[in-house]
């Protein structure tokens, strides 16, 4: 993405700490965060992706820090929840991410922030595919996209992949580019629960078929429904809420690449010195399994896995090897050089990072490689400026025993010098 202008488009520092330091960072109160009627955008809401920071931490972080139209980047994508407030708050969001089902949720979820959608008239189109389903159909037998179905055949019960299959097939013939995109999301969101594989992310991850007595059927169609509804009506709720100059801005990213599948350690595609913040929380060591938790979804889209494995920082299958700690620093500090590079002069960096417990010796190497990860961008001409503690509720921590003892995270603020 060239950018002609390098102007600096942040707000003044001293200012925009004292304003940071009064916030309370565990939002426990859902208010008001925006001088305006926007508020944050929440991506999982409408596709679960695992270890996504809360929107309100770079909502604010980026309202804060930056003017309108300043390019706000986030190397460690997810599902884009940075990326989408950036794009509600009138800042040029850029993406990159390894996962190509998070790269095409958050593609598809662009789409659907057009300003000149209308909702209503969309769902109704949308809803209206379900009519032409047939139950005397035998729709796993002839799916084009993917070649072979079986590979998720054993995921499901056969009345649950046959509604799958029509909807895929819909998916497939329709030409209608915003419909497809929201038939895509509503679709993945869906995959993994209605699967018979119910024991969590984690058995999907690590490959974990269900056994033949936990072979149930689903209802497939209204939870697809339901999916679709809601992330239309929220779509809806924030576009009616958008700054003036929205659809201008929306017009112009339209134009360009700004959500790129690409691993940051290889990234040539941004231009250095064009960033004016980076807002993002990169993998924590041996903690999450990004690509294979959205298995289901990779099956889908009919990609290969492989390519994104090789390319995780930090994955939580390879926590058992001698040098996977070691391997995440390395990979960490190219990241950090890289990142460095694509920021201005002036401009702000902040990664949100975990505080181990000291109790146990694994969460001390973790929680020292850390510390080693975030020295190191002094050495990349980042200088730390502040830090900012918040806890993480448990519901959060409850969702992964790895993740069970992790009860603080940091907002690490740095200015590129």
């Amino acid at each position: 993405m060239n950018k002609k202008n390098k102007k600096l488009l942040v707000n003044d520092l001293q200012k925009a700490k004292a304003v940071l330091k009064n916030i309370n960072w565990n939002f426990y109160q859902k208010s008001s965060l925006s001088s305006f009627d926007i508020q944050p955008f929440n991506c999982r809401l409408h596709h679960w992706y695992p270890a996504t920071f809360i929107p309100e931490l770079p909502f604010t972080l980026i309202e804060v820090l930056t003017l309108p139209n300043a390019v706000v980047f986030d190397p460690f994508a997810g599902s884009g929840t940075t990326y989408f407030q950036a794009l509600l708050l009138n800042r040029k969001p850029l993406a990159t991410e390894i996962c190509k089902v998070a790269v095409e949720y958050m593609r598809s979820l662009f789409i659907l922030f057009n300003p000149e959608i209308n909702i209503k008239d969309l769902k109704k189109r949308v809803n209206r595919i379900l009519e032409d389903f047939n139950l005397d159909i035998d729709y796993t037998s002839n799916i084009p996209k993917y070649g072979s179905i079986d590979i998720l055949r054993p995921w499901y019960s056969f009345k649950t992949l046959n509604q799958l299959s029509f909807l895929f097939a819909k998916e497939e013939e329709c030409n209608d580019k915003i419909a497809k995109a929201a038939i895509l999301i509503a679709i993945s969101a869906s995959l993994k629960t209605v699967s018979s594989q119910n024991r969590g992310w984690g058995c999907v991850a690590d490959n974990v078929l269900p056994r033949k007595n936990q072979i149930r059927d689903k209802d497939v169609f209204n939870l697809f429904i339901k999916n679709l509804n809601r992330l239309l009506n929220d779509i809806s709720e924030h576009l009616n809420n958008t700054m003036s100059n929205y659809d201008q801005l929306y017009k112009e990213l339209s134009e360009t690449e700004t959500i790129f599948h690409k691993d940051i350690k290889k990234l040539k595609e941004i231009q250095d010195n064009s960033v004016d913040l980076v807002v993002t929380s990169p993998p924590y060591p041996n903690m999450t399994d990004y690509a294979t938790s959205q298995r289901l979804s990779y099956y889908y889209f009919g990609v290969d896995l492989i390519n994104d494995l090789n390319n995780e920082i930090g994955a939580r299958r390879r926590r058992r090897r001698k040098d996977s700690i070691e391997q995440y620093f390395k990979d960490m500090k190219r990241a950090n050089e890289i990142i460095s590079r694509k920021i201005k002069s002036g401009g702000y960096a902040c990664y949100v990072m975990p505080v181990f417990n000291t109790d146990k010796e694994n969460d001390r190497i973790r929680g020292r490689i850390i510390q080693k990860v975030l020295s190191n961008m002094e050495e990349n001409d980042l200088i730390k400026e502040d830090e900012y503690e918040r806890i993480l509720p448990s519901i959060q921590r409850s969702h992964n025993i790895k993740w069970a003892t992790l009860e603080r995270e940091k907002i690490y603020l740095y200015r590129r010098i």
